[in-house]
């Protein structure tokens, strides 16, 4: 009773915790586009190699980038952990510092049939969004000073379900089905000089509809002992998702509180508008050289089309195709030292690139960074992630905004081999 107990307990975090998923942990310009930055479903250990893992996985940490991985997972595994992000906006004559984080993501898994078949919950951030930026001008026909301010907040979460499952020796295949939810809003606020109130242009976008992704696996054992090569494949499905829309105007004061009825005519426009938006196929392939339990390299790419986006509108957006690359490896001295700490652990760099679906002023926005971190054991298998991110997106160019930011995950993983094992004495 008291395993079951804490299985409960933990489901129940999660539920209770989805609300935070939507915390602003990113400031950008940039997510005024599409949904928003999109999140990934990168773990602290994969954004330590520079998001590698759709080929090889860790029996101590949950393979989240790949089902078809899940198998390689013997215990029952909990994972948590929370993000930072440092950043400084620059543009050719401005400068602007932010500070941002929250909940990076909640996830389980564990072995139905051991060696065969695993399941995995979580709950993890599918996009961001946050900014807010203004425009000074004039009211049309007139010498009267207009500022317009636009202002973007929420996002779009994932609660998942994934398992992987052992066809045979080396092969490995398995299926994700994603439910996401979350709100992104979007105010445009006019202020005239020398007025005492605002109008405020609102737009709430609602999240609730399923998505499907699956992926397999293949290790090949070399001659050399505990060495293989890693091949990995995952395909997430495109298509229409179901949104709903809020859509009003508001007079505010110059405290921001609403001065006038916004429940009726004319100021509310739609009130639980039904659409779609649309949402892209991505495919990923990755590749690895490992030996087991002492190093690993590989390499990962992933692919999305993002210019079949569409919004609520049918509108493109302007958005790209979106391509994805990741270089990274771990090393760990001596997993079975008992006299040094600090050969037992693990070590990981990466490389990251990517061309983001951002196409702005005839300008492709890129973002590149440079990872690393550390796995710390703890007790009983359990495992402590410390992942740093230094990078750059973005150009000064085109009167466009260079974000420079520094990113930090700290994340807790529990492996317990007891649960689910009945006992025999009380």
């Amino acid at each position: 009773m008291l395993k079951i107990n804490k299985i409960a307990f933990q489901v129940g975090l999660c539920i209770c915790m989805v609300g935070n998923l939507n915390a602003q942990n990113t400031y950008s310009p940039y997510t005024v586009f599409g949904i928003g930055d999109l999140q990934g479903m990168d773990l602290a250990q994969n954004m330590a190699m520079g998001g590698v893992g759709i080929s090889t996985g860790d029996p101590f940490h949950l393979n989240n980038k790949n089902p078809a991985l899940l198998v390689h997972n013997r215990v029952v595994v909990f994972e948590a952990a929370v993000y930072t992000e440092q950043k400084k906006l620059t543009t050719d004559d401005l400068t602007q510092k932010n500070f941002t984080g929250g909940l990076g993501y909640l996830a389980m898994g564990f072995p139905a049939i051991r060696d065969t078949w695993t399941i995995s919950v979580g709950l993890m951030p599918f996009s961001t969004v946050n900014y807010k930026s203004q425009d000074l001008g004039l009211v049309p026909g007139t010498n009267t000073a207009l500022s317009t301010t636009f202002e973007g907040s929420g996002g779009v979460s994932q609660a998942y379900i994934a398992t992987g499952l052992q066809l045979a020796k080396g092969l490995s295949v398995g299926v994700k089905a994603s439910y996401l939810l979350g709100t992104i809003r979007k105010e445009t606020v006019f202020h005239v000089e020398r007025t005492r109130y605002r109008t405020v242009d609102v737009e709430r976008n609602s999240f609730g509809d399923i998505k499907f992704g699956f992926g397999a696996a293949y290790k090949i054992e070399l001659r050399e002992n505990e060495r293989y090569i890693n091949l990995g494949i995952t395909y997430d499905f495109g298509g229409d998702q179901n949104i709903t829309r809020l859509q009003r105007l508001e007079r505010r004061d110059l405290s921001n509180d609403p001065i006038s009825p916004v429940d009726q005519p004319p100021y509310l426009i739609a009130d639980d508008l039904e659409g779609s938006v649309r949402f892209p196929a991505s495919f990923g392939l990755g590749l690895a050289y490992e030996n087991r339990l002492r190093w690993m390299v590989g390499a990962d790419i992933t692919l999305a089309s993002w210019s079949e986006y569409r919004d609520f509108n049918g509108m493109s957006e302007g958005l790209n195709d979106r391509v994805e690359i990741g270089l990274g490896g771990s090393f760990i001295p001596d997993a079975y030292s008992i006299n040094s700490y600090l050969k037992r652990v693990k070590y990981m760099v990466g490389l990251n690139y990517q061309q983001t679906p951002y196409f702005v002023n005839n300008q492709e926005i890129n973002d590149f960074g440079i990872n690393f971190g550390v796995v710390l054991p703890l007790r009983n298998l359990s495992r402590l992630t410390m992942a740093f991110k230094m990078g750059v997106r973005g150009t000064t160019d085109n009167d466009l905004i260079k974000e420079r930011y520094f990113k930090a995950y700290f994340g807790i993983t529990v492996n317990d081999s007891k649960w689910f094992i009945r006992r025999k004495f009380n």
